[in-house]
């Protein structure tokens, strides 16, 4: 080589290594990704995250795997996702579980500082016991707490998760004196009832209706919602019981970590805002009685900003948040 085209690629070479840059800049995506889950699988967050993942390769073109990163009431999971590389290779589901571990100080980040790509959709709680529990109604359930308390027992899944503080909201606005046991995902927590281990527990809808009916091995004596579930007709909600402050239930939601370059965030949304029509994931919705309410862009923002006013104050009403 010449000593002209030696200090030209020597001159090329150091303004690349000074601006990050290569010659070829991969297009994004050129991999695959990740879409942590921060609960066990099997839970409802894994099932609706394993569905739309499956919705979400197509419209990227690479794999998504789904990483089950469960602790702490989702917050070692969320975590996680928070100190992950902002490429746009990890993503994370997020729901009210982030709301509350946040504002309680599990998870040690605002719930704000992570790039909020999409809400994915919106179910309901239910209270479900035992088929064999001798409560029929959710009036014996929390009747039969009051009369011996601390011995009627109240899964969740986690301390912290959003099903803690439906349980403690539950027991506080009723008069009830429910004991709340904490499970490490709503898969153990659904064990837990099946077996007889706690005398009920709340759970999001999607997780309990494959064990619902015939031989099911779980009754569901309310749902958490202010109108009857489209699959559980049958159920009555708490609004029909006169119990209200209670979390309706919970959402389901997509974030990468924050400083997200804005063409990776760009090509995501748009992805994500495809996936969303995706057939398949249409059927999922269908079948387990999830609503879309699918928001994007700025409303998903203020979607957040209305949760943590709203989780926030209930947490403070029932002593889980100063």
């Amino acid at each position: 080589m010449t000593r002209r085209p030696l200090v030209a690629a020597l001159a090329l070479s150091l303004t690349l290594a000074a601006t990050g840059s290569t010659p070829a800049q991969e297009k994004y995506p050129s991999q695959p990704g990740a879409l942590i889950v921060p609960f066990n699988a099997g839970g409802g967050t894994d099932l609706v995250a394993r569905a739309f993942a499956e919705a979400l390769k197509k419209e990227l073109r690479q794999p998504v795997t789904v990483q089950n990163l469960p602790g702490a009431g989702s917050a070692v999971g969320t975590t996680k996702l928070h100190g992950s590389k902002p490429d746009g290779y990890t993503l994370g589901m997020v729901g009210g579980f982030l709301v509350t571990t946040s504002l309680r100080g599990a998870a040690k980040f605002p719930a704000t500082d992570l790039t909020h790509l999409a809400r994915l959709s919106l179910e309901t709680f239910v209270l479900a016991v035992p088929a064999a529990s001798p409560s029929r109604t959710l009036a014996e359930y929390l009747e039969a707490s009051r009369k011996a308390p601390g011995t009627i027992s109240v899964g969740t899944a986690g301390a912290g998760a959003l099903t803690h503080l439906a349980a403690e909201a539950l027991s506080q606005k009723t008069g009830a004196r429910l004991n709340v046991v904490h499970f490490a995902g709503g898969a153990k927590e659904i064990a837990a009832v099946l077996g007889g281990h706690v005398s009920g527990g709340v759970f999001s809808q999607v997780e309990v209706l494959p064990h619902v009916g015939a031989g099911g091995g779980l009754r569901i004596l309310a749902t958490f919602g202010d109108a009857r579930s489209e699959k559980l007709p049958e159920v009555p909600t708490l609004k029909e019981a006169g119990i209200a402050g209670v979390p309706p239930g919970p959402w389901q939601g997509i974030a990468a970590p924050k400083g997200l370059p804005e063409p990776v965030k760009a090509t995501l949304v748009a992805a994500i805002t495809k996936a969303s029509q995706d057939a398949e994931w249409k059927a999922f919705l269908a079948k387990s009685g999830l609503a879309s309410h699918f928001l994007t862009g700025p409303a998903v923002g203020a979607f957040l900003a209305s949760e943590i006013e709203s989780l926030g104050a209930l947490l403070k009403s029932v002593g889980l948040a100063q």
